[in-house]
This record gives C-alpha cells, structure tokens and sequence, in this order.
C-alpha cells in the first residue's frame, strides 16, 4: 500500500501568488514566479497531510485571517526579494 501525502501550503500559496505578486508590481515570469513560490515556501510551515480529515483541517485552518495574513506576507516578501535579484536578469 502507497501512502500518499502532499503539502497543501503549496496550493494555498500558489491560490494568493498571483495577487500578491500583481500588488508588489514586479516581474511574473514562470522564472521570477518559481522562485517566489520557492522562497515563500522555505519561510512558511508546510502542512502535510496524508488524509481527506487532515486536507479539511489544513483548508479550514487557511481560512483564519491570521494564516491567511502570513501566507500573504511571506509572498509580499519573497517578491522583494526576487524583485531585487531576479533570475532571468543574469548572464
């Protein structure tokens, strides 16, 4: 038997990068948007869950205007950062 497990904080970022990214005004090239999902990741807790119970748990937690502010900072963040450094730029 398999176990299956997934991170849900990957959807949850991925549902808000695009509005946040838009707020910050920089570049959101699948390069500069990968690392800002990449970055945001590295700085937020994930949230595995390997059940149906534990993604309803995950998803209704996400709701609470705290986890949901978090989430939003850590993007805001990260976007500033790529902003500074962005990937597609170098040689």
């Amino acid at each position: 038997m398999a176990v299956e497990f997934r991170n849900l904080m990957e959807d949850i970022v991925m549902q808000n990068l695009d509005i946040v990214m838009a707020a910050e005004g920089g570049c959101t090239c699948d390069a500069c948007r990968s690392d800002v999902v990449a970055y945001t990741l590295n700085h937020l807790k994930p949230h595995y869950v390997a059940t149906r119970q534990g993604r309803l748990m995950v998803k209704l937690k996400s709701c609470e205007l705290q986890s949901r502010a978090d989430v939003v900072a850590a993007i805001s963040e990260a976007a500033v950062m790529v902003s500074k450094t962005p990937r597609h730029g170098r040689s």
